[in-house]
């Protein structure tokens, strides 16, 4: 036998034995990401520097929801290791912490709010981490802090047991929207959250984790400059522990937030005006407040009902009615997006629906959140037991063609 049908062999059976491990076993892919939250028509969690406009093909992923998305981008995941298996589509598995972003007073963010005319600006310090680093992210095999997507995830997610079907229709606060009275469809909180499936019903549930606080600043008498402020407070009355948000968690479910009480002073005044409603707000620096008059006392603190749904490739609505003319509708309609190869290389989106109702002032907001992930070519097999097998059978095949060809050929020559 020649040299060269050494080494044909050879690379036969070693060739077979990848293709058996690369389709059927585990896997290891390299994964980078960014993570977006956005809050009624703002996008606020973390601000990023503020909003921009944007659009066009594709820019769901880029964050880009209802026409406006973060100047600075979202919550980046640097490059992880991520275990893959099955195929076409594969599911995968996110570590604890993969999407970070540093908060605190150090990395505070103060933006002009050029959107709301009754809101001055937004002030945010969050720390964030996810998948949540502490707490239970799943139960059974799933352990805290880890997330796992897969397909006909709302039958096979254990996060997801309540899921009745990969299509729902979802009012809060117990799930039942009316029918009878065409006013009162969105229920008793006027907010719906729907779900309509995409291919393969991909999906599964994934918390973000949120620490330190942020500050939504209001003009209480509409004069722009020289009028009364409230400073409230979002994000708890105080955050020095991580605490799971509800967007992209287990099916339905729901928190109640208690807020601080905010500060009000008697006039504030702004660094100058912003021009022509440009988003960002122009130029850098305009409409943030520099300096405000005497304390005032201060307005109770509300709490946050909050209620929110799995992360999905499929179509995500979220709708919640006006409640006056300071609370105007928010509404959101997106549709993930998986454009990975059957081994699950590429680009995969997906999204998830919340909402919340405000308590004692009525008002209510619809939630979104988008994360996208990218995945590079398979970095390291892992190699299962039949994997295992498959590859040393092919070997001992090969070996025993070839030592039958180097007998053969001694033979002939003796």
């Amino acid at each position: 036998m020649t040299q060269r049908s050494l080494k044909l062999g050879i690379g036969l059976a070693l060739g077979l034995a990848l293709a058996v491990a690369n389709t059927a076993a585990a896997r290891v892919l390299p994964m980078s990401g960014e993570w977006f939250m956005n809050r009624g028509p703002l996008v606020d969690i973390p601000a990023n520097g503020g909003v921009v406009g944007c659009g066009g093909p594709g820019s769901l992923s880029a964050g880009c929801l209802n026409g406006l998305k973060p100047l600075n981008g979202g919550i980046l995941a640097a490059q992880n290791a991520v275990g893959a298996t099955g195929s076409a589509p594969a599911q995968f598995t996110v570590g604890a912490n993969a999407f970070a972003a540093a908060g605190g007073a150090a990395n505070r963010q103060t933006v002009a709010v050029a959107l709301i005319p009754t809101v001055i600006q937004l002030a945010s310090q969050f720390s964030l981490l996810a998948p949540a680093g502490t707490g239970t992210a799943g139960t059974g095999a799933v352990p805290a802090g880890v997330a796992s997507f897969q397909k006909n995830a709302f039958s096979n997610d254990p996060m997801q047991a309540a899921r009745l079907a990969a299509n729902f229709t979802w009012c809060p606060p117990t799930g039942n929207c009316a029918t009878t009275t065409l006013s009162l469809v969105y229920g008793k909180y006027q907010a719906q959250i729907k779900y309509t499936g995409g291919a393969n019903a991909f999906g599964g549930s994934m918390n973000m984790m949120l620490r330190d606080t942020g500050v939504v600043s209001i003009d209480l008498n509409g004069a722009a400059t020289g009028g009364a402020v409230l400073h409230q407070l979002v994000g708890g009355t105080s955050n020095p522990i991580f605490g799971k948000q509800v967007a992209g968690g287990a099916y339905a479910n729901a928190r109640v937030l208690t807020l601080a009480a905010g500060p009000m002073f008697t006039k504030f005044t702004t660094s100058f005006p912003c021009t022509g409603g440009a988003l960002p707000p122009l130029p850098a620096g305009c409409g943030v407040i520099v300096a405000q008059g005497a304390p005032a006392g201060s307005l109770p603190g509300s709490q946050n009902f909050d209620w929110g749904m799995p992360w999905t490739t499929g179509t995500v609505f979220v709708k919640n009615l006006p409640g006056g003319a300071n609370d105007p509708a928010t509404t959101f309609s997106v549709k993930g997006t998986d454009s990975r190869t059957a081994l699950g290389v590429g680009q995969i989106t997906m999204v998830a629906g919340a909402t919340t109702e405000r308590k004692p002032s009525g008002n209510h907001f619809a939630a979104l959140e988008i994360v996208r992930m990218n995945f590079g070519p398979i970095a390291t097999p892992a190699l299962s037991t039949p994997a295992i097998v498959a590859m040393a059978t092919l070997m001992l095949l090969a070996g025993g063609y070839l030592a039958r060809g180097t007998f053969a050929s001694r033979k002939s020559q003796a």
